[in-house]
């Protein structure tokens, strides 16, 4: 059976991951290389609404999520890759099933997530048709 449109959104899924992530790897070292604990110190003096270590602690949490990003989108890369190669081999369960859990992991980015789960769910739901027999 053709899986033209598993093939095509899992390719999209693929190619918006990888945009994905080369975006959130420059913003990632362009935050580590501007000092930001200088900027923030700086702000503070200016207006004193929040303390140091709230602001810290801030720019740590966000650090944290920027980069389970990274590694969420390395995940998805992997495993959009070998959903492809396996909907390419005629596997399609298999592609399904790990379409869906690769869209799972990639919860922090949505367009790679809604481009992955629904190849995966049309991997997994659709049928091959069966030959109709005319009887003449």
């Amino acid at each position: 059976m053709k899986r033209t449109w598993e093939f095509v959104l899992s390719i999209l899924g693929v190619g918006i991951a990888v945009i994905f992530l080369i975006m959130t790897i420059i913003a990632a070292v362009y935050l580590n290389s501007i000092d930001m604990k200088e900027m923030m110190d700086y702000s503070l003096m200016t207006d004193s609404e929040f303390s140091s270590s709230e602001v810290d602690m801030s720019i740590k949490l966000f650090m944290g999520i920027l980069w389970a990003g990274i590694i969420s989108l390395f995940i998805a890369l992997a495993g959009g890759l070998i959903a492809i190669f396996l909907l390419k081999g005629g596997k399609a369960k298999g592609a399904g099933i790990l379409l869906i859990i690769t869209g799972i992991l990639t919860i922090f980015h949505v367009w790679p997530l809604i481009f992955f789960i629904i190849p995966g769910i049309m991997c997994l739901v659709r049928k091959p048709r069966e030959p109709v027999e005319v009887i003449v």
